[in-house]
């Protein structure tokens, strides 16, 4: 049975409203943002982050020896692959990388070639598979990038076999420390790094090739090269999508980084934003759009199949190509959509039929390309960190046939994704810790997370899984929660206040778009769509406002309320532009 949604108000931090009060900020925002913010914070990391104020990534360790090692193989001619993951941050980052070298540096894309796993059927890292491709190649240098921090064994035999590895990558390092056998290994969360250790992978893709470019200058290999803040579009669609903290009192780095890039996007400053912004209409891009719109929609190709068309598009050199590369991408998503439609009302019926603090699912027939999706839907409904396995490589379009491991034991494959406060990567290292058995393989961050599991020992898995999200949380009752920050004043249901929530952006991890709570008289309501969607006129002292509330009831029911009554909404303030006219809109998200 589906959870009740426990609605929770934020409470303000008094010092920190007052702070932001002093600095200007309008009193209802300066309540949303200090609700929000854990310490001191200027406006300026709040509205306006700069690019100018980032710090050096000198302060990342292995950058001066990554980057000598980098300088040396283009200097020298030597044929370098690009090693990158398969979702948005990994593609995200190959654009970064490809476009430093050939655009800014000059480097033949001869020279050049990107390697990616397959999500399906080798999953995340660098597999042997990926192994395979590089040392087919003639090339001497591996630059990896939002992977390769866990892959020791996999960076061995490359070195065997001759070839430097530099990895670039910003997930958590196992408990041996970062790989030995790499040329270098930058990476922000290593314990002696001072960077911000919130950075995306294709950020510390770009903070390396920032280095790079720094250093060609200083050898005189070009007269000039652009500044590769060109670059920082692809950082920016990477930070949003990959769930990082867009706090500004936790990543300065990752607001500068996302203010810019969308800023860049909006100007259309490649085909592929151009192929994408035309179907915005009259839309800005916002963070919201990216994490909606055109993350998933890159992410898909990789999700189903190959995900190589999601970095085409991105490196398209004519909107044309742009264009068709997008359009295929739409259609990997709408299949997509159709596969974790199907995933997730299977997920949901065996959630509900479970108890305790965490759910592990396994499903035979599930689609693991879709798995981390679901998991997030899982999040979402039951408010406890969740886990989708099937068997590695169910879903792949390629027959594969059943993964085995060394024992001829059959492999699944799962995604896991977390609740805010419990870093899910802590959660499967302390079931390593004490079954060392059970997980063959496992990495992530604090948010996301990924792991193999012999199929068998699934149970035995979901028990330890349990036990260990347990003691973490010491003794905290998990609930599907639904944050809102109280209701706004007289004067705030105005397209001002979007304007002003806007200049706030990026919104997302750590730093949730404000949800509000508040009384209206329903005037008017009509199902739209399939019938459950419900479109709303609201009355509020005098004022008619405009509400929509998407997937409100099933299309058989009964809109829950009548005209004339009064009802407390808890709702999202938006805007609706047609026919190039905007107008105040608020996004309904429950009813209290």
């Amino acid at each position: 049975m589906k959870p009740e949604v426990v609605i929770r108000h934020r409470e303000k931090d008094e010092t920190i409203c007052s702070e932001l009060l002093s600095q200007g900020i309008k009193p209802w925002l300066a309540e949303v943002l200090s609700s929000r913010i854990e310490s001191s914070v200027t406006k300026e990391a709040c509205l306006s982050p700069s690019l100018r104020n980032l710090e050096d990534p000198e302060k990342i360790p292995d950058m001066s020896l990554a980057v000598d090692r980098i300088v040396s193989a283009i200097v020298s001619d030597e044929k370098i692959v690009f090693a990158v993951d398969h979702d948005m941050d990994g593609q995200a980052s190959a654009a970064v990388l490809w476009s430093a070298f050939v655009d800014h540096f000059k480097v033949s894309p001869d020279r050049l070639a990107v390697v990616t796993s397959h999500r399906l059927i080798d999953g995340y890292g660098i597999t042997d598979a990926v192994v395979e491709k590089i040392i087919e190649s003639d090339a001497t240098l591996v630059i990896s990038a939002d992977k390769g921090s866990s892959d020791e064994p996999r960076i061995k035999r490359l070195a065997a076999a001759g070839r430097d590895v530099v990895v670039t990558d910003h997930h958590a390092l196992p408990v041996e420390g970062p790989p030995v056998s790499a040329y270098a290994c930058v990476n922000p969360t290593r314990k002696e790094s001072q960077y911000d250790p919130y950075v995306c992978g294709a950020a510390v893709a770009f903070l390396t090739m920032a280095k790079v470019r720094s250093e060609l200058l200083k050898q005189n290999y070009l007269a000039d090269i652009p500044s590769l803040s060109l670059l920082v579009d692809y950082v920016a669609v990477a930070t949003v999508a990959d769930c990082v903290s867009l706090r500004p009192d936790l990543s300065y780095a990752n607001r500068a980084l996302v203010k810019k890039g969308i800023a860049l996007i909006n100007k259309r400053v490649r085909p592929c934003w151009e192929a994408f912004c035309d179907q915005m209409r009259d839309l800005e891009v916002s963070s919201q759009t990216i994490g909606f719109q055109l993350a998933p929609a890159v992410a898909a190709a990789g999700r189903l199949d190959w995900a190589e068309v999601g970095f085409r598009f991105l490196v398209a050199e004519t909107v044309a190509d742009a264009t068709e590369h997008w359009n295929t991408l739409k259609q990997e998503n709408e299949q997509r959509k159709t596969i974790e439609k199907n995933l997730r009302e299977k997920a949901f019926e065996k959630a509900d039929q479970l108890d305790g603090q965490s759910i592990v699912l396994y499903l035979e027939d599930g689609h693991s390309g879709v798995h981390g999706i679901t998991a997030s839907r899982l999040v979402e409904r039951y408010g406890k960190p969740s886990a989708m396995f099937a068997p590695k490589g169910a879903g792949s379009r390629d027959e594969v046939g059943q993964v085995l491991d060394e024992k001829g034991r059959r492999l699944a494959s799962g995604s896991f994704r977390s609740i805010p406060g419990l870093n899910i990567r802590d959660v499967l290292q302390s079931v390593h810790d004490k079954r060392p058995d059970l997980l063959a393989k496992f990495g992530g961050h604090e948010g996301a997370a990924g792991a193999t599991v012999v199929v068998e020992n699934i149970e035995a898995f979901s028990t330890e899984f349990e036990v260990a999200v347990n003691e973490l949380l010491k003794g905290r009752e998990l609930k599907p929660e639904l944050w809102v920050d109280g209701d706004l004043p007289e004067d705030g249901l105005s397209l001002d206040s979007v304007d002003m929530l806007n200049q706030l952006d990026p919104w997302g991890r750590d730093f949730p778009l404000p949800i509000f709570c508040g009384g209206f008289i329903v005037t008017h309501h009509k199902k739209v769509g399939d019938g459950t969607h419900v479109k709303l006129q609201l009355e509020k002292n005098g004022q008619l406002i405009d509400a929509i509330w998407f997937n409100a009831i099933e299309s058989n029911e009964p809109v829950p309320f009548q005209v004339g009554e009064q009802v407390l909404f808890v709702y999202k303030l938006d805007d609706n532009v047609f026919r190039h006219r905007r107008s105040l809109q608020l996004q309904i998200v429950a009813m209290v």
